[in-house]
């Protein structure tokens, strides 16, 4: 049985044959930190846990690298962790043992004999994904940030525009591809280890194995409307119109809400807070002044935006956001427009004035979900954040050293106390298990609801003995229950099972 992660014990280093073994074994190459920019390569988009450096970086171009990487950190019991984008909100793409970078391991192509299927490989960020789609006239549903791992986005579900018309991504994916605990490269799909092919689809990167290749069910692209529209009067009326008018919109319709709270310099008065949407409408009978209804005359015209009936991919260089590595952290929940009341919507401009001053901006969301999203039960995939209308989301974010920790532990308590305010007034459940929070007390039942049990039981059947591990790690199902002897004990003692089942009001 493969030895669990962190039994590696402090102050151990692998001898020098050890990582010149690894080197051989690892077709793409290892990096130690004395390699010249080894720093720029192990650096999270989140800077927050930039201080945890790898002892190395294995720079995988197949699976096999990636079989020698588990058989190695196995023989040596060293702590790992995989990054495709590294973009993990919770840092959980960060080790100070061997850091296993999938980014070599990228590209797009479609599967042969078929005029819809294409296979995205394991390292493939969001950029490539959209020029490869660009060439293939296809697309599914995909974020904005072009730095981010399509693997991560997949298996915790993966949000965007497009999911209200096709569902979330990995309503998408029609098989994976996986080195699991033991070493083996295993194929599942709906009729093949159709557990863990189940699991992943929203059960959450780095779970389960490695994944090292998907594949997709795209669609045919064509023209869309996209739009990035402001409000600059009477902001809390235009939001609770937006959160209840919207969430009838058709499903060719994708928006998200910003309220932006800006950054407030030492000896600088801040800005006005601001409310913008930016979306876009697939080719549809209804127009979006239709859609907006009561808010459409209150647009601020002069701060707004409008491209009409672009070619699709034209359309997403619009809506895309290219980010810079910062400090950060956000907590997510899933609403219902019906529990959105006036004193809600006041209470969230409250405490956007009782923002306590950072040197960044920051803002609450909401990405408008439903649609085809609800046409999937909440147990059929293991993402079970279905029957929502908003996905609500508040940030903190800040700049070192600029910001102190006086200032950076004001700006995360000010974001606590919004975050628990607003979701008692809204009866908001659930978090967004790719917006990893690692403030989250509940974060199992948050994450994944009546769905843990199953994942747990995956979990259990091929990992039981945490290889695959970090701080909101799926632990296995007590074997002891099924009538098995009990696997060895778990790194931290860690053998909990959520009882708490996610319920929207």
């Amino acid at each position: 049985m493969p030895v669990p992660a962190l039994a590696f014990e402090a102050g151990r280093c692998p001898p020098p044959s050890a990582w010149r073994d690894l080197a051989r074994a690892v077709k793409g190459g290892v990096l130690r930190p004395e390699d010249p920019f080894f720093a720029d390569t192990c650096r999270p988009n989140n800077l927050r846990y930039g201080a945890t450096l790898p002892a190395g970086i294995a720079r995988c171009v197949g699976a096999q690298d990636v079989q020698a990487c588990l058989r190695w950190v196995t023989a040596q019991g060293m702590p790992f962790a995989v990054r495709s984008g590294g973009h993990n909100y919770a840092g959980f793409s960060t080790t100070p043992g061997l850091l296993i970078d999938m980014s070599r391991m990228a590209g797009v192509a479609p599967v042969a004999g078929s005029d819809s299927l294409v296979t995205v490989q394991g390292g493939t960020l969001n950029l490539l994904a959209y020029k490869q789609m660009e060439r293939l006239g296809r697309t599914i549903t995909h974020g904005r940030c072009d730095t981010v791992g399509a693997a991560g986005f997949l298996l915790g579900g993966g949000i965007g525009f497009n999911m209200r018309k096709f569902g979330i991504g990995a309503d998408l994916m029609r098989a994976t591809e996986l080195v699991t605990a033991d070493g083996h490269r295993v194929r599942a799909d709906a009729t093949t280890e159709s557990d863990l092919f189940w699991a992943c689809r929203g059960g959450g990167g780095g779970n389960f194995g490695i994944n090292t290749a998907f594949t997709l069910d795209t669609r045919p692209v064509g023209a869309v409307t996209v739009f990035d529209l402001t409000w600059s009067k009477d902001l809390p009326k235009v939001l609770k119109l937006l959160l209840t008018e919207l969430a009838s919109a058709p499903d060719d319709f994708g928006s998200k809400i910003a309220v932006t709270i800006p950054s407030r310099p030492e000896g600088c008065a801040p800005g006005p807070v601001t409310l913008s949407i930016l979306g876009q409408l697939h080719g549809s009978t209804h127009a979006l002044k239709d859609i907006f209804k009561s808010t459409w005359e209150m647009v601020d015209t002069g701060r707004s935006q409008i491209k009409a009936d672009v070619p699709y991919w034209q359309g997403q260089d619009f809506l895309t956001e290219t980010t810079f590595p910062y400090y950060y952290q956000e907590k997510s929940s899933y609403m219902r427009a019906a529990s959105i009341g006036d004193e809600a919507i006041a209470a969230m401009f409250d405490w956007a004035e009782k923002m306590p001053a950072t040197s960044m901006p920051v803002c609450f969301k909401f990405f408008q979900v439903g649609g085809a999203i609800d046409r999937v039960g909440r147990t059929d995939t293991a993402y079970v954040h279905r029957g929502a209308d908003w996905l609500f989301t508040v940030e903190a974010n800040w700049w070192s050293p600029t910001d102190s920790t006086l200032q950076v532990a004001q700006a995360l308590d000010w974001q606590q106390r919004f975050y628990d305010d607003v979701n008692r007034r809204t009866g908001a459940v659930g978090a967004f298990q790719n917006f990893s929070d690692p403030s989250l007390a509940d974060w199992q039942g948050a994450y994944y609801g009546e769905n843990l049990a199953r994942l747990s039981e995956v979990k259990r059947a091929v990992d039981p003995g945490m290889l695959f591990t970090f701080a909101q790690a799926i632990r296995p199902a007590e074997t002891a229950r099924i009538g098995r002897n009990p696997s060895p004990a778990l790194p931290g003692g860690a053998r909990r099972e959520a009882e708490a089942v996610e319920r929207l009001p």
